[in-house]
């Protein structure tokens, strides 16, 4: 029974679908293909940065100041390039039957740093009716970890903040709802629970997070 929160926001990649190692292999071909050899880790711990941001924070840890501009579009354009052509992901396990349980009880809502055309097309063929509000890359300036994802996510909800939980799995969404004021629990689909420490609490699975919801009767 509902008893404390009415709103559930989730991530997408990572969180709803099992797609962070096709963005990661993207991540690491497309700067391989500039002569650049980033860390594999760091894509998985600031995932859901925008793009121009990513490849300057890759490019500075490689001792790459003050990279040109046109370098930097090159490589997130030949990113999502390389992404369109080798994702084949799926619902990350135990997110379906979650959400059917969900749908009728709280508010849903998707808040991810993936662009629109991709995230169209995963609720559609994935979720389709499931979810009643989607923020994505185009619908904020700034991006995760900034706030500003989670505080639009929740004018659109309608619901006091005190009253929605955030899932994420990497420590920029967490960042960006703990920021906004929410709670947040993070899922270890992508990274090890050492990583997520900033979430109030950290599961294996979704298996886990069904039992808190429904049988510690958070909502």
């Amino acid at each position: 029974m509902i008893k404390n929160f009415k709103g559930i926001f989730f991530d997408m990649d990572g969180v709803l679908i099992d797609s962070m190692k096709y963005h990661v292999k993207a991540w690491m071909k497309a700067f391989a293909q500039f002569g650049y050899h980033p860390d594999e880790l760091e894509f998985y711990l600031n995932e859901g940065v925008k793009h121009p941001i990513t490849v300057r924070q890759r490019l500075r840890k490689l001792g790459i100041d003050n990279p040109d501009e046109e370098t930097i579009r090159k490589i997130y354009t030949l990113k999502r390039e390389i992404f369109e052509h080798i994702a084949d992901f799926k619902p990350t396990q135990g997110i379906i039957g979650l959400l059917d349980k969900l749908k009728s009880k709280v508010r849903l809502g998707v808040v991810t740093g993936s662009v629109s055309s991709i995230v169209d097309r995963v609720i559609s063929k994935f979720f389709n009716g499931y979810f009643d509000f989607v923020v994505d890359y185009e619908s904020t300036e700034r991006g995760k970890p900034d706030p500003e994802p989670y505080l639009y996510a929740i004018k659109l909800s309608g619901l006091p903040k005190e009253s929605i939980i955030a899932i994420e799995n990497a420590p920029t969404g967490i960042a960006s709802a703990v920021d906004a004021g929410l709670t947040c629990w993070a899922v270890c689909t992508t990274l090890e629970a050492k990583y997520l420490n900033r979430a109030q609490r950290v599961f294996k699975d979704f298996m886990e997070i069904e039992r808190a919801l429904f049988v510690d009767e958070y909502i």
